[in-house]
């Protein structure tokens, strides 16, 4: 039998709230944005694409920096919790102006500085949430009750983030966005409130550091470059598809109303499966319920490629057997890599979960930012023209990204289990 160590649920309940607002303002950032500014504001695929690369790679190189940075200021000052705090204004002021340009000057002297500020301050809260997660417990089993409760907050953050602008659309027309921004705001300041708590404050422990260039030092152990190499390619694929999602099932399906419905049986299906991954990780470990998980995303994905119009039954399917394994993909990795920081004598948190969101900036920057260009390559334009390229690219590329990342994912060499902790029968 395994002792599942949960945190108090005190604890759990301050922490994953939060969860919820910043999934809400990343996902319109990666999967509504491409659509919103070719489809509204006439830009193409090619220059979104670039942009989008261009940012995620420049938010990519900072994350290790600000993850070294706050782990020397939390050590002074005690605490995550101000960093955590201290990117939320402008974390608030950049998604506002990313879905509302200023409208006397061009679109892209607008969107530009919003989509730059809006990284740098999700990073700076995001990433010490993440290793404030990290922190609170050191049990093998607690990091994972801690890093589900957190995604399942998050995947019911992109629940609302997806439903809500088709929604409010319908309603209230050009009046839809700036209600959007406003109903983030109101997320983000109620989930934030909990985080004010005493319970959840946990010194950091002061530990020698080098100069910044070498943020990369935990890239030298083995272990961690894989994990975080399997990691990139997983989220690669992920984000491809996200990226193509609108335009699958506007031109595939032809049926761009059911699109929320879509999202929705998503984002649901991650939600739901938490409870499955979580109980699957305590008795088969976390990589191996990761590497299931996969496969069942590869399954989805080349399942995918046989649909044509009016194929809502089997995209539905999809959409199902996908989001479960989107919850694995969400949990699992950070509480795997938080078990990396317990072998590490000079690791501290904050610039573990710095690389992990690099090499997963990067990893969404290049699906979006190589996939756009590639289909326009190909001759595929958002009119419809050569829509092979376009089932080519949602299908067959996530699906190929994936079964290299299970190949990649061999338990033995990416994560450390403690020998106190059982996991039942043979992985």
């Amino acid at each position: 039998m395994v002792t599942e160590a949960r945190p108090a649920a005190s604890i759990l309940l301050r922490y994953a709230p939060l969860g919820l607002p910043l999934a809400f303002a990343a996902l319109p950032v990666y999967l509504l944005l491409p659509h919103l500014y070719a489809t509204r504001y006439g830009l193409s695929l090619a220059s979104i694409g670039i942009l989008l690369l261009l940012a995620r790679l420049g938010d990519a190189i900072i994350d290790p920096l600000i993850g070294r940075a706050s782990d020397f200021w939390a050590a002074q000052q005690g605490s995550r919790l101000r960093l955590i705090w201290g990117g939320l204004p402008l974390l608030l002021l950049s998604f506002y102006f990313l879905f509302n340009p200023l409208p006397k000057i061009s679109v892209w002297w607008s969107l530009i500085p919003a989509l730059f500020a809006f990284y740098l301050a999700y990073s700076l809260s995001s990433l010490n949430y993440q290793a404030l997660g990290a922190e609170l417990s050191t049990d093998y089993q607690g990091r994972t009750w801690l890093t589900t409760a957190r995604e399942v907050g998050a995947l019911l953050g992109v629940l609302l983030a997806a439903a809500l602008p088709e929604l409010l659309q319908q309603r209230l027309g050009s009046a839809a966005w700036p209600v959007f921004a406003g109903i983030f705001a109101l997320l983000l300041l109620l989930a934030a409130l909990p985080l004010r708590g005493q319970r959840l404050r946990r010194p950091v422990a002061t530990v020698a550091q080098g100069p910044w260039w070498r943020f990369y030092e935990p890239l030298q152990r083995p272990h961690t470059a894989r994990l975080l190499g399997v990691y990139t390619l997983s989220q690669s694929a992920n984000t491809v598809a996200a990226t193509l999602f609108f335009f699958f099932v506007d031109q595939i399906l032809r049926a761009p109303s059911w699109a929320p419905a879509f999202l929705l049986l998503y984002f649901l299906a991650g939600a739901a499966g938490m409870p499955l991954w979580l109980w699957l990780s305590h008795r088969r470990g976390k990589a191996q319920a990761w590497r299931w998980a996969m496969l069942l995303a590869t399954a989805a994905f080349l399942g995918a490629g046989f649909l044509g119009p009016g194929a809502l039954w089997g995209y539905g399917l999809v959409c199902l057997v996908s989001g479960l394994a989107l919850g694995a993909d969400q949990a699992l990795p950070p509480s795997i890599l938080a078990d990396h920081t317990d072998t590490d004598a000079n690791a501290r948190a904050g610039s573990y979960f710095g690389l992990y969101n690099w090499v997963g900036k990067a990893a969404t920057a290049l699906g979006a930012g190589l996939i756009l260009p590639l289909l326009q390559l190909l001759g595929y334009s958002a009119s419809g023209k050569n829509l092979w390229a376009l089932l080519l690219g949602y299908a067959l590329v996530p699906a190929l990204l994936k079964v290299w990342s299970i190949y990649l994912l061999q338990p033995q060499r990416v994560e450390f289990v403690p020998t106190t902790v059982s996991l039942g029968a043979s992985r």
